[in-house]
């Protein structure tokens, strides 16, 4: 099966910077697998639950119980009583945001790397090809979790700056039709 040169190069690039981006998280979160995305999802979310965070990461509810186990006993992460008394949220301890902060900075190092090659014209362009593609990738409204479980939540400034929230406003409104 011949995909074309175009879905070829892009697929090497994206496994490149995924490959790149998750074992420096990795390394810096002193965990494998789930660890950095979840430190991220706290952050983002404080007081989320951990199923929640299990539907948000597309994982099943008992491999984000150990690594949110894994996360408590580093000392990155801790539960807290919720409203109801009857349910634990989630937070980010110090060392935890520390860590976080630190994950987001080396994906974007990573990310400035690979577009240090291209001129600021030749970045804008491809960001609004990327947006477009991303936007349109989202398929149903919880895709917005997984696909940026990574990501700077402040980069892309509001929602409505973000391709991957207007992907997922597109598939509220077509479910709401």
């Amino acid at each position: 099966m011949t995909t074309g040169k175009a879905a070829n190069v892009l697929g090497a690039l994206a496994l490149t910077l995924s490959d790149r981006i998750q074992a420096q998280a990795e390394d810096i979160a002193g965990l494998g697998g789930m660890g950095p995305a979840i430190l991220v999802a706290v952050d983002v979310q404080p007081g989320i639950l951990i199923e929640r965070l299990a539907v948000e990461l597309g994982r099943v509810q008992s491999s984000t119980v150990r690594a949110v186990q894994q996360l408590e006993r580093a000392g990155f992460i801790e539960k807290r009583r919720g409203d109801d008394r009857r349910t634990l949220g989630l937070y980010l301890t110090e060392p935890g945001k520390a860590r976080m902060r630190t994950i987001l900075r080396k994906r974007a190092e990573a990310l400035g790397d690979a577009l240090a090659v291209l001129s600021p014209k030749e970045q804008a362009a491809l960001s609004g090809l990327i947006e477009r593609m991303l936007e349109a990738l989202v398929k149903q409204e919880d895709d917005r979790f997984p696909m940026c479980r990574l990501c700077d939540e402040e980069a892309c400034g509001e929602d409505r700056d973000c391709p991957v929230e207007r992907g997922a406003a597109r598939c509220r409104q077509k479910a709401a039709a």
